[in-house]
């Protein structure tokens, strides 16, 4: 994959925002600019969560400037080329290894490849952290009480028009529990065998797994362990 657009500051605060009204059906449309057609080559910023059974999950669409526009059913917006946010989490153990996922094998996109740890859509009125954090449990088992913020990407063709924002969590001593529906297997994996995954196993891993780590973000400052005695960090760092 070609060279990314360069991150803003890892420290940005995240506002919470109201939830919008909702999108009509039919073809509504959402106001100013709309994005160009987006290819079908891979995209860093992917994403093909499905709406749950009891409701509709939604997503804000924002502009360019990731002001939002207003709100979709994320069933709605996969099928046309919208802005909207996703992020990205790297989960450590405590050896400072990071844990890959491999994709079930019902995924419509990148199905049975190797994956960032947990990855999903910035639903309508939630923080970017707050989704990190709700990933973490839904695919891993995880409750994380840290997290970083390592990079902030706009949104552009490049990244499927997603506003990415990547994460580090952990370390953690518990080791994940993939949800089946999710995750098909998960391993945690050292410097050294993501370089030899990424050289010989390439076609194996998803393109965020690819840009995250051809760009230095996957092992570049790892989180440390918490002391016992240190004070309790809050989970939006």
């Amino acid at each position: 994959m070609g060279k990314r657009p360069p991150s803003h500051t890892a420290d940005e605060a995240v506002e919470h925002r109201r939830p919008l009204p909702a999108a009509k059906s039919g073809r509504t449309k959402p106001r100013g600019r709309t994005a160009p057609r987006r290819s079908a080559k891979g995209k860093p910023g992917h994403q093909d969560d499905a709406a749950p059974a009891d409701g509709v999950e939604c997503l804000e669409i924002t502009d360019e400037r990731d002001r939002p526009l207003m709100v979709m059913p994320i069933a709605q917006a996969r099928r046309q080329p919208l802005r909207h946010r996703v992020v990205l989490v790297m989960l450590y153990d405590a050896e400072g290894r990071i844990y890959l996922q491999k994709r079930a094998a019902n995924k419509h996109l990148y199905p049975g490849r190797w994956d960032l740890s947990a990855t999903g859509h910035v639903l309508a009125g939630e923080s970017r952290e707050d989704a990190a954090l709700r990933e973490l449990r839904e695919e891993l088992g995880i409750a994380a009480g840290r997290l970083i913020r390592r990079a902030e990407i706009p949104a552009t063709e490049a990244t499927g028009y997603a506003h990415i924002t990547l994460f580090a969590a952990g370390p953690v001593g518990e080791a994940p529990q993939p949800n089946p529906d999710e995750v098909a297997d998960g391993m945690f994996v050292d410097a050294d065998e993501l370089g030899a995954l990424l050289e010989h196993f390439r076609e194996m891993l998803t393109p965020a797994l690819v840009w995250a780590t051809e760009r230095g973000d996957v092992f570049r400052d790892i989180p440390c362990p918490v002391r016992p005695d240190a004070p309790e960090l809050s989970e939006q760092s």
